[in-house]
């Protein structure tokens, strides 16, 4: 949904109508998706110009969250989504302390830590049905919390 410059959100929110200059998401800001244990919110986040509305914004992302819902995924689109979460997996495993992290995360949570060796074959078994089904279980606008920050004004 927002994850590098073809995805939805960008195209829509950044390429096409340019509400923001950038616009990122996470199921963990503070850390990746696997060292987080329990229930946790998918965030989305971007800053924008005074002359764009916070309305307009949240309804170009309705929109996309609208789309992911209606119809499956194309194969394609699945495609690059694993393309980029296998890149993002290696880009972990480089590291030393990703290595360690993710090692720790799995014996902690699952007391598995060779889990670290499935982890693409569980990648695999993401299918655009479920992708749909997970977004219109999760990404209902009922189920959300919008923040707004505003600077203060300068009196």
């Amino acid at each position: 949904l927002s994850f590098g410059r073809d995805s939805w959100l960008y195209q829509s929110l950044v390429q096409e109508k340019a509400l923001t200059g950038s616009v990122s998401s996470s199921i963990n800001p503070l850390g990746n998706m696997h060292n987080i244990d329990g229930p946790t919110l998918y965030q989305i986040w971007l800053f924008h110009d005074s002359d764009k509305t916070a309305d307009e914004i949240i309804a170009a992302i309705d929109e996309q969250i609208a789309r992911l819902q209606a119809a499956p995924v194309d194969g394609e689109t699945l495609d690059r989504a694993l393309v980029k979460i296998r890149s993002n997996l290696y880009s972990m495993l480089e590291s030393g302390f990703g290595r360690a992290d993710l090692l720790a995360s799995f014996a902690l949570f699952h007391d598995d830590p060779g889990r670290i060796n499935r982890l693409e074959s569980e990648f695999r078994k993401v299918t655009p049905e479920l992708i749909q089904r997970v977004a219109r279980e999760y990404l209902r606008s009922t189920n959300r919390t919008i923040v707004t920050v505003e600077p203060a004004s300068a009196s």
